[in-house]
């Protein structure tokens, strides 16, 4: 069987976390707890390491300790960014939206406009958890930030177009079917906890405080010096 390019990347990037983790253990004298590729501008990677208590090391493309404490702070707030990012973007929540759309589009094609809203919610569900589940996630990088926020905010406008459809229904749903009323009301349940009701744009914003915070700390508890 071929090997396809993603596959060729990810081993790449398995690669050179290993040989980060292998550095960061023979600068501090310790294992470290985890290692984050970080990619804060196109081609501009390194590594945050984490070590118990709790202690960081930021290392160059290179591996060599990174020496500027601007640098270990930008490095350390997209890595921590890139954290929020990956529990906001949960693709068993987006897939079980998914599943569930599928199961509303099961009951009726009625209304019509409702459940066009509805294929839509789905397929753009769908494109989201592939992007989050695809290998290469693992790579901390703000570039792809901008693809899934991109992605995101179609997934959002989608749901917007689902209760715009569905809102006058809500006036008549006694005389409605019960089985399209628990099926809609479901959907609406499932995009609520696969955040389709929110924007991750305004939801990355206000994780950015709590991010400088804990980019402040990782220069604090840095193993090696740090200037400027």
């Amino acid at each position: 069987m071929e090997t396809t390019h993603d596959e060729h990347a990810a081993a790449r990037l398995l690669r050179d976390l290993g040989a980060a983790h292998d550095a960061a253990a023979a600068i501090a004298g310790r294992e470290p707890l985890g290692v984050r590729a970080v990619e804060w501008a196109p081609g501009a990677r390194a590594y945050l390491c984490a070590f118990d208590g709790p202690a960081f090391l930021c290392l160059a493309r290179d591996l060599a300790p990174e020496r500027s404490a601007p640098r270990a702070r930008e490095i350390a707030g997209a890595g921590l960014l890139w954290e929020h990012l990956e529990l906001i973007v949960d693709a068993d929540a987006l897939r079980e939206l998914v599943a569930t759309a599928g199961r509303a589009l099961a009951v009726t094609d009625e209304p019509r406009e409702v459940m066009a809203s509805i294929e839509t919610l789905a397929a753009r569900a769908l494109e989201l958890a592939d992007w989050r589940e695809r290998p290469e996630r693992a790579l901390a990088s703000l570039v792809d930030m901008d693809a899934a926020t991109a992605i995101q905010e179609r997934i959002h406008a989608a749901y917007a177009l689902f209760v715009r459809a569905s809102d006058p229904l809500v006036e008549v749903q006694d005389r409605l079917d019960p089985g399209l009323v628990g099926a809609l009301r479901a959907v609406e349940q499932a995009a609520a906890v696969a955040r389709a009701t929110e924007r991750l744009t305004d939801l990355l914003a206000v994780a950015l405080g709590e991010c400088a915070d804990g980019a402040d700390q990782v220069v604090l508890a840095h193993v090696t010096p740090l200037s400027g």
